[in-house]
């Protein structure tokens, strides 16, 4: 859910999936080719914890610390263009037992014009984590990324 107020993307309820469909779209729409990489997934270590309250305590730590990195607007970046944080989340989801998980995608958007070819130029890389607790075995993995960089028409 996006707060049109502040622009925070906190509890956003689409998969990720849906935010490279609408990113991809954006980006095609302005006749834009849009390509992207990844590299492999990494693993998250954390713990050990004493017991399952104390993992899920780490996971609602994480949400609220990735959750205050949102920039509600671009923010001007002092060599030209701007710079924005956004976060997409459904939050820390608690299941039957003593289950938990957690999923996120952090993306770092940068925008310059080209005066010369009249456009804007948007690059966006991501890292997406995916966090979960088993009692109190913790399990996390982080997917970094990047979206070849877009064009639109400048205004």
């Amino acid at each position: 859910m996006t707060d049109e107020k502040s622009g925070r993307t906190i509890g956003d309820k689409r998969p990720a999936a849906t935010l490279s469909a609408v990113l991809a779209g954006a980006f095609f729409t302005t006749g834009a080719a849009l390509a992207s990489g990844s590299l492999p997934p990494e693993p998250l270590s954390a713990g050990p914890f004493a017991n399952f309250a104390a993992c899920l305590a780490y996971l609602e730590s994480t949400h609220r610390e990735q959750s205050a990195m949102a920039m509600p607007e671009p923010v001007t970046n002092p060599a030209g263009g701007t710079r924005q944080i956004r976060v997409y989340t459904n939050g820390v989801s608690q299941k039957e037992g003593e289950q938990a998980t957690y999923e996120a995608e952090v993306g770092y958007e940068f925008r310059h014009v080209d005066a010369e070819r009249r456009s804007i130029i948007t690059n966006y890389t991501w890292e997406r984590y995916s966090m979960a607790c088993h009692g109190a075995v913790f399990d996390g993995t982080l997917d970094r990324g990047y979206a070849l960089p877009g064009t639109a028409p400048a205004p």
